[in-house]
């Protein structure tokens, strides 16, 4: 197999160098969660998992296999203790998340190349990120691009590969080893042009798609925006279609999509019944199709479990010695915290007016005893699904699909509880897009509309999933930044707030850029979220008055 373009080398090379210099950092983050799941926060411990498993994928495709067997038994290890009822960080795990933690690059070549790489392309380093690692592959010219397309990708944590043809892509891909891990989506941009007439092409990325089982993502780019051109586009298997100049923003928004669609979070399931075996059954089940889920064996505690995990579903017995199924119903839906969560009786009883019965205590649905195991997933999943979408909507900003605002403020006063229990700092940053009413004076509510996904999109992908983002509203965001002293916080926003003035916005052919100010306080020094927020939103306010585009911490 002949080298990769020279281009393509240095290109690699560099996201090498990003990927070490970022090392530590995300090192630091597994270490603090594994304290945080060794002290019992089950949150903690589903984090782990996704960063073992980012970890190991990233470490492969640059070459650290020692690096990737240490994150790949620690994955291991954490997938077994999620599956324990109550999950928990067991002595295993905690072993082989040490040495995951303990892991140095020391000289290797590898290390020392990407070390070189990152110091020579002075580019700004994300933390851990939502987007971190995605490459999106060019194919050929694209006219009309501009030359800081690749720049402005980076804005978001995405990397720009060119790559002239489909060959290259393909002996590319075949070098890495994750290629075709069916959780990693290969983004592929190139012209509808491209492919017109071209029988060859079009077999080629039909092979493609094959060979990565239909992992490949394909964006395709067209100077005219009419019916032939995005016909052809479809048939072509574009699932996305973009018009030039490309709006970056919206090319993100269109790759963060696509590219998320098989990365859903798992269904969360509470099983209520007494018999500890026909609920570790039933468990069982919907564990072994993907969902996560929480027992009850005394309907007493039931509470303490729903206020801590927040289900999407309640799978519930008829018949406990407490109470029966329908009394339980009842006491679930007095509480208005709760109303919205489907709860479905799974039990033998199969007469029809006392299954009726059940169901006007509250329930939504009557599963009988015995039942097929797929039957049952079916059930279970259509309607956590609908609990899902339900509450995205309720608690999401119609606009940037952030939380709202309020939403925003009761998960600032969740994560300062729980930062007070486990010990650990929290920051809070209140963010304001600075002269924002002139932006829709000058290019109009829609481009003002854009400005504001574009910084949604921005916080998402530069800061961690352990950190809320939510809209506090109008041109106002929040950001919840958990395990995070105001030091940390104010050098992590003033690297977001760089990274966004330097982004290009559109307005039809006109370009221009925009800036935003931030204010942050922390706890433990302000102990009260209430006060926490008042804080951050003084500090913002000092940030606007003493000349805009910039971040500052409130005093204690």
């Amino acid at each position: 197999m002949g080298a990769l373009p020279s281009k393509v080398q240095q290109r690699l090379e560099q996201l090498s160098g990003r990927f070490i210099k970022d090392l530590p950092h995300r090192l630091e983050e597994i270490r603090i969660l594994t304290e945080q799941a060794s002290a019992g926060d089950v949150e903690s411990l589903r984090e782990l998992m996704q960063h073992t498993h980012k970890l190991a994928g990233s470490a492969t495709t640059f070459g650290f296999e020692d690096l990737t067997d240490r994150a790949r038994r620690a994955e291991g290890r954490i997938e077994r203790d999620l599956a324990v009822h109550p999950p928990v960080l067991g002595d295993e795990s905690r072993k082989a998340l040490e040495a995951v933690v303990a892991y140095t690059p020391g000289g290797s070549a590898a290390a020392e190349t990407a070390t070189d790489a990152a110091a020579e392309s002075g580019e700004i380093v994300p933390q851990e990120s939502h987007g971190s690692g995605k490459i999106v592959y060019q194919i050929g010219d694209i006219p009309g691009l501009t030359d800081e397309l690749g720049e402005q990708l980076s804005v978001f944590g995405l990397q720009l590969v060119p790559i002239a043809t489909l060959d290259g892509l393909e002996e590319h891909l075949a070098e890495q080893s994750d290629a075709k891990d069916k959780n990693r989506k290969i983004v592929l941009l190139a012209t509808v042009a491209f492919f017109n007439e071209k029988t060859t092409r079009l077999k080629q990325l039909s092979a493609l798609r094959t060979m990565l089982n239909n992992a490949l993502v394909t964006v395709l780019v067209g100077n005219e925006d009419d019916f032939d051109t995005r016909l052809r586009s479809v048939r072509y298997g574009a699932q996305a279609f973009l018009s030039t100049p490309i709006d970056v923003t919206q090319l993100v928004d269109r790759i963060e999509t696509m590219v998320s669609e098989e990365a859903v979070t798992p269904y969360h399931v509470l099983v209520v019944d007494d018999d500890p075996e026909q609920v570790s059954d039933t468990a069982l089940v919907l564990q072994e199709a993907g969902m996560i889920t929480s027992v009850v064996t005394d309907p007493t505690s039931i509470f303490q479990v729903l206020v801590e995990y927040k289900p999407e579903l309640i799978l519930m017995d008829m018949y406990m010695p407490v109470c029966n199924g329908a009394e339980l119903a009842s006491i679930i839906r007095q509480n208005s915290n709760f109303v919205g969560i489907p709860i479905v009786f799974l039990s033998v009883e199969t007469d029809a007016q006392k299954q009726l019965e059940a169901i006007q205590s509250g329930a939504d649905g009557f599963l009988t005893k015995p039942i097929d195991p797929s039957h049952l997933v079916t059930s279970v999943r259509i309607r956590a699904a609908r609990t899902r979408a339900m509450r995205f909507f309720m608690e999401r900003d119609s606009l940037t699909g952030l939380l709202n605002h309020t939403n925003l403020k009761q998960r600032l006063e969740h994560e300062v509880q729980r930062s007070r229990r486990i010990g650990t700092s929290l920051a809070f940053a209140m963010i304001d897009i600075d002269k924002f009413k002139s932006v829709n004076d000058t290019y109009g509510h829609l481009t003002g509309d854009r400005v504001l996904k574009s910084l949604a999109r921005l916080l998402e992908e530069r800061l961690r999933r352990t950190d809320i983002v939510g809209r506090y509203g109008g041109e106002e965001f929040g950001v919840i930044l958990f395990n995070t002293d105001v030091a940390q916080a104010r050098r992590i926003m003033d690297q977001i707030r760089e990274s966004f003035s330097r982004l290009k916005q559109y307005s039809g052919e006109t370009e221009f850029f925009v800036t935003f100010s931030c204010g942050i306080a922390g706890f433990p020094d302000i102990e009260q979220a209430s006060e926490l927020g008042e804080a951050a939103d003084g500090a913002l306010y000092d940030a606007k008055q003493a000349g805009r585009n910039r971040v500052i911490t409130a005093e204690r």
